[in-house]
């Protein structure tokens, strides 16, 4: 075998070793294959995603907006039953504090010791009061029943708000949530976005499954050529289907050191563009875990907005029991406001019932001393009369006596007719401190001025 030959084969079996090493990246190849068809799957799979999702996103917003709708009447409802109550308590307020200042006032009216009925012996007299004529128990037991009442509409009040916040916190944490949802990159980009990705592993794939069938060809080339040097003693003989002559040879020589130099280019180009699909991979499956974990948030929320609705049914329940129980107490509450009220009313009434009596009073004494002047000044004149009539009768007898019998009229000699006033019925009339009958004139002149009644 000639230095040539030698060499010749020398060289091809290093390219053939060297295209033989070449074929096993053809698994790069593969592997290239299942990098597509992983990522063709997971746009599918994230397409349906993010229809669903944006679907589902829809409902929730509008599912959103009715429990909204339904928390806001609920909650106005219940705003309006409060604000009933607290225009009630207010006038509960104003009635108490009236009837409050009314008994204080008759604390401090005393009551003429000339009205009180006579003491036992070794009795002392007591001072009282218009007070001490107050039914006590009588306002405890309607403050009472007012006490009762408002506590059993706080009592409603709260526990109609004990199923009415964790419907108002669900609704609070669904809109949060979806607010931090919409906040994000939206999910029909990122599906938008594979597209591209999966573009261009596809021609990376192309690319290398063309180099990889280079290679084959390279590697089926080398073979036969090494074949053609082995079989010949000094060369390479003719072969079917091999070069024909020696120029052919060197052609065919010359086409496998060219692509021999280039197996290593070709390999590692192969390697660089499988390392680009796995890392667009990488990406593809994080966009794809994005796309599930968004899916799965919408999901979560849907349950939650499933659980709103449930609790919905519960609070509607609550709420019409809410209102009827509340329209209950405030019927009590009016009720129990007019006897507070009427009884504060009979109370001023009494002590301008006191005043008016002080007044009486006041007008017996008036018509007793008219009364007495009349029959002082009638008696000065009888006592004038008969003062006149004794003297006319002296002079009578003085002059005609003497010639009369005395037993011609034994009434003759009669002094006048004495009179005497006396009362057919017995009464007494209290005796008032100086002042306290025009302190009480005073104030009904006020009461009848200004039209309200006080004392």
């Amino acid at each position: 075998m000639s230095t040539s030959t030698q060499r010749n084969v020398a060289d091809l079996t290093n390219w053939f070793l060297n295209a033989k090493r070449s074929l096993s990246y053809g698994t790069h190849g593969t592997r290239g294959t299942e990098i597509i068809t992983t990522t063709r799957n997971s746009l599918i799979d994230a397409s349906i995603m993010s229809s669903r999702a944006s679907f589902l996103q829809s409902g929730i917003k509008d599912e959103l907006k009715l429990l909204q709708t339904a928390s806001s009447l609920m909650e106005n409802q219940r705003e309006a039953v409060r604000k009933d109550f607290q225009n009630s308590l207010g006038m509960l307020d104003e009635a108490d504090q009236r009837l409050d200042e009314t008994l204080t006032t008759l604390r401090r009216t005393e009551v003429e010791s000339a009205f009180s009925a006579g003491t036992e012996v070794g009795e002392e007299p007591r001072q009282q009061s218009l007070y001490d004529f107050v039914d006590e128990d009588g306002i405890e037991n309607l403050k009472s029943q007012l006490k009762g009442v408002i506590d059993q509409v706080q009592e409603t009040d709260e526990v109609f708000e004990s199923h009415l916040e964790p419907f108002n916190v669900l609704i609070a944490s669904v809109t949060e949530s979806l607010s931090s949802l919409s906040k994000k990159s939206a999910i029909p980009d990122l599906v938008v976005a594979i597209r591209p990705l999966l573009e261009s592993m596809e021609e990376h794939a192309s690319v290398m499954a063309s180099l990889l069938e280079s290679l084959a060809k390279h590697y089926d080339l080398c073979s036969f050529a090494l074949k053609q040097a082995e079989s010949h003693d000094g060369g390479m003989s003719s072969q079917e289907g091999g070069p024909e002559t020696e120029e052919d040879k060197a052609n065919m020589l010359a086409v496998l050191e060219k692509d021999a130099g280039q197996v290593d280019d070709v390999v590692n180009e192969i390697k660089e563009r499988l390392d680009e699909m796995e890392a667009t991979s990488i990406l593809v499956e994080q966009t794809v875990q994005d796309v599930g974990d968004h899916y799965r948030a919408v999901l979560a929320l849907m349950e939650k907005i499933h659980e709103g609705q449930s609790i919905l049914i519960d609070c509607t329940i609550q709420s019409k029991d809410f209102v009827q129980k509340q329209k209950d107490n405030q019927e009590v509450i009016v009720g129990r406001l007019d006897e507070l009220q009427r009884l504060t009313d009979h109370y001023v009434l009494f002590g301008d019932a006191y005043d008016a009596l002080l007044v009486e009073v006041g007008r017996r004494i008036m018509i007793q001393r008219q009364k007495d002047a009349i029959i002082e000044e009638a008696l000065a004149k009888v006592d004038m009369l008969n003062e006149r009539d004794l003297n006319e009768r002296e002079q009578f007898r003085s002059e005609y006596g003497d010639f009369l019998p005395s037993d011609i009229w034994p009434g003759l000699s009669y002094p006048p007719g004495a009179y005497v006033v006396q009362p057919t019925d017995t009464w007494e009339i209290p005796e008032i401190k100086p002042g306290v009958i025009e302190n009480a004139m005073t104030r009904r002149a006020a009461t009848i001025s200004s039209g309200v009644r006080q004392f």
